[in-house]
């Protein structure tokens, strides 16, 4: 035993792994929001390549490393010039190995993570799709948004229509990536299509192409602030980074949302939950939709003084679920994220607890559900479903301030009366005219007697 304890050292690298396996806990329930359906991306899904439904992208990975390596669509093969290329390539990547491998969660016995020539070869043909992809967005984006031929392109290799956007929500899986780096090392290598830029240049325009590709997905990028490629580590990464706060305003949010009073003076039995929706509008808090002033949907507020519960609007649709998923199962693999989304849904599974909170949520702009069957009873379990298995802590949850506001709102007296005086009284405008009316009566009738009482003391001289 001591000795086998004086031998034991950790493995792996220092810096955490990006991409893993999503943990059985997280995925029970739905593991289909985990799995590729039409492409896979990096040495994680092997066993996949070789369905029928994955086969027609295998052979199209091969035509996006002949495009690149040639430097145009059409442009013919050279052994001469492009045989090097393509093997400097290779190299290149053989070279990065041990970093790849470290990119990886070290759980993972693969046997193309073991085989350094199967490893490479998976990340020059993935890495190469990838690349082809983010240079077509980049040159829509810049040419603002026309639309080029690969739609009639993936029309022709599957054979239907739309199948772009199955393909597109494949590469937002955490376990179906590539890092990042292998990208650029890649384009580096590579004269693409013409491209003569360098450095910097180089780096914009892959981010230029990712927020592109992701652009028509909810939620959306609300600010313009800028991300270093350095910076990504994958494709679903450059996703988070751009809804997620701006990350000028991270520190300033997170110290607005806590009240500016670290996390140890916050009251744990008030920061770890929040009454339904329905339950805080009968305590006097109201719900809007925040359009003016977020930097992300994230940037939940709360205006004590007037008891207003500002939410930016949300929009859910059909690959909403499984678009949280992943995104919340990368901040649990990953510990240096600030893991707001993970704190997002646990706020929005406390206020949604029953169809009325969801109608009342609804009414109030802050969510337009968008999914198929029936919308309330749908929406109504889409959070609870992704909190589950999930955790945060006090000194990481941005909206643990907030959180303690509204508790220590509700739990007072004078707004819930307020609240149930407007409801009562002030819904119904006939009903607010009788209550004025009656008000004005009995101020008159106070008058009267005050006048009657004093007449009868102090008659006139």
């Amino acid at each position: 035993m001591e000795e086998e304890v004086s031998m034991a050292i950790p493995q792996g690298s220092v810096l955490p792994p990006t991409i893993c396996v999503v943990p059985e806990d997280l995925a029970e329930g739905n593991k289909g929001a985990y799995t590729p359906k039409v492409v896979c991306i990096g040495p994680l899904f092997d066993h996949e390549r070789t369905t029928a439904s994955m086969l027609m992208l295998e052979h199209y990975k091969r035509c996006c490393v002949r495009k690149l390596v040639v430097g145009g669509e059409s442009a013919a093969w050279s052994p001469e010039i492009h045989g090097p290329l393509l093997r400097n390539c290779f190299d290149t990547i053989v070279r990065l190995l041990p970093r790849i491998r470290a990119s990886y969660s070290s759980s993972i016995s693969s046997s193309s993570i073991s085989d350094d020539e199967q490893l490479a070869m998976t990340m020059l043909l993935d890495g190469c799709f990838v690349l082809y992809r983010l240079l077509k967005d980049a040159r829509m984006a810049k040419s603002g948004g026309a639309m080029e031929s690969d739609y009639d392109e993936w029309t022709h290799l599957f054979g239907r229509c739309w199948v772009w956007g199955t393909v597109k929500r494949d590469l937002l899986l955490l376990s179906n990536q590539v890092p990042f780096f292998v990208v650029r090392k890649l384009f580096k290598h590579l004269k693409v299509m013409g491209n003569t830029t360098t450095g910097e240049r180089d780096d914009a325009l892959l981010v230029s192409g990712g927020l592109h590709l992701f652009g028509s997905l909810h939620p959306p990028r609300l600010h313009s602030a800028r991300i270093q490629c350095h910076d990504v580590h994958h494709l679903l990464h450059l996703f988070y980074l751009s809804v997620d706060f701006p990350p000028s305003d991270s520190d300033e949010s997170i110290r607005h949302q806590q009240q500016q009073r670290p996390a140890a003076l916050l009251a744990p039995e008030l920061t770890r939950w929040v009454p339904c929706a329905t339950e805080l509008e009968e305590a006097g808090v109201r719900f809007c939709a925040r359009k003016r002033g977020a930097s992300s949907f994230l940037d939940v507020s709360f205006r004590r003084r007037r008891g207003i519960l500002e939410i930016p609007p949300l929009q859910l649709f059909d690959y909403s679920e499984p678009l949280f998923r992943n995104l919340i199962a990368f901040e649990q693999t990953y510990p240096t994220t600030p893991g707001r989304f993970t704190a997002y849904a646990i706020f929005m599974d406390c206020l949604i607890k029953t169809t009325g909170d969801v109608r009342l949520l609804h009414r109030s702009g802050v969510l337009v559900n968008h999914m198929n069957g029936d919308r309330d009873d749908v929406a109504m379990g889409f959070f609870s479903r992704l909190c589950k298995e999930a955790h945060t802590s006090d000194d990481r949850n941005y909206l643990a301030g907030l959180m303690q506001e509204v508790n220590t709102y509700q739990r007072a007296r004078w707004p819930r009366w307020r609240a149930a005086l407007v409801s009562n009284y002030f819904t119904n405008p006939w009903v607010t005219t009788s209550v004025v009316v009656a008000m004005v009566l009995l101020a008159l009738t106070v008058l009267q007697t005050f006048y009657s009482v004093y007449g009868y003391y102090k008659p006139p001289k």
